[in-house]
């Protein structure tokens, strides 16, 4: 468990929607990331508290949505699946230029 996260390579997939509003299957990409495995409570966008136990930060601008999931591989050599249950936006002071995605998770093992 890292308090202070570790550089990892996670793979995200992205699940679209066609014109219909239907799932299409998920497309993969591999990111360069920090992980922070550590439980907490955070608010997400209805204001309810919710529990993690992953952060997921990756660095510039990417597209998101709360049907997506994330798998990498811990320090223990594991290989975790993270769902998304809230993520924030980060941007750089005074401008609209984004920094970073943070990505909160509820942790399911694979």
């Amino acid at each position: 468990m890292s308090l202070f996260g570790y550089p990892a390579t996670v793979r995200h997939f992205y699940a679209a929607k066609d014109d219909w509003g239907r799932p299409l299957p998920p497309t993969e990409t591999e990111r360069a990331a920090k992980v922070i495995e550590e439980q907490k409570l955070v608010k997400n966008a209805r204001g309810e508290d919710i529990q993690i136990g992953y952060e997921i930060h990756i660095e510039g601008v990417i597209p998101i949505s709360f049907d997506d999931y994330f798998v990498y591989k811990n320090a223990l050599d594991l290989e975790v699946r993270c769902d998304v249950a809230h993520y924030e936006v980060r941007k750089f002071m005074g401008t609209d230029d984004v920094k970073k995605v943070i990505v909160y998770s509820r942790p399911q093992s694979i």
